[in-house]
């Protein structure tokens, strides 16, 4: 092959990764932000130690989803499963639920009453995907193993559900 038609052909596919870059930045802006199409959003945690007390004293956990902004299956989680919580039944029996940035740097309250932030608990509890629930006590200790993942089975609810009640059999128990 010439050199011409090697530098032809180089130039074409510089050309297309310009177009494909372009159309995935416009995706991208379209649908990063989950939030701002208007799904409502849990509370940010501010003192986790309290919110965990206050979760404990109705015999229920304190649940945590860390999620990342543009996450789907984030969206899917909190509007079908974790928001319903929040408002459902008598306040005194509701878990407290909390939202936490996967990567996230607005300061909190952590459990040793040290400053904190999404991306430090994240770490602390080993959390890699979003979304990812969990179901702790007062102490910040898990209750029932971490819910990873999105509703891909439709199985989620059964799985928070069970999660749940082991979380509520450990409570009662301490």
């Amino acid at each position: 092959m010439s050199q011409r038609g090697t530098l032809m052909r180089l130039r074409a596919a510089a050309a297309w990764l310009r177009r494909s870059a372009a159309v995935l930045a416009a995706l991208a802006l379209l649908g990063t932000d989950t939030m701002a199409a208007g799904a409502q959003a849990l509370d940010a945690p501010r003192a986790l130690a309290a919110e965990a007390a206050q979760a404990a004293q109705r015999g229920q956990p304190l649940l945590l989803l860390f999620s990342l902004p543009g996450c789907g299956y984030c969206d899917v989680v909190r509007r079908n499963y974790l928001l319903p919580l929040t408002r459902d039944g008598d306040e005194q029996a509701r878990p407290v639920v909390r939202e936490v940035g996967l990567a996230g740097t607005a300061p909190f309250t952590g459990f040793n009453a040290q400053a904190s932030s999404g991306a430090a608990l994240a770490a602390h509890y080993q959390v890699r995907i979003a979304p990812t629930v969990l179901l702790l006590d007062a102490r910040g200790a898990l209750l029932a193993p971490p819910l990873v993942g999105g509703d891909v089975s439709g199985m989620y609810g059964a799985y928070l559900d069970a999660a749940l009640a082991q979380a509520q059999r450990k409570i009662a128990s301490q």
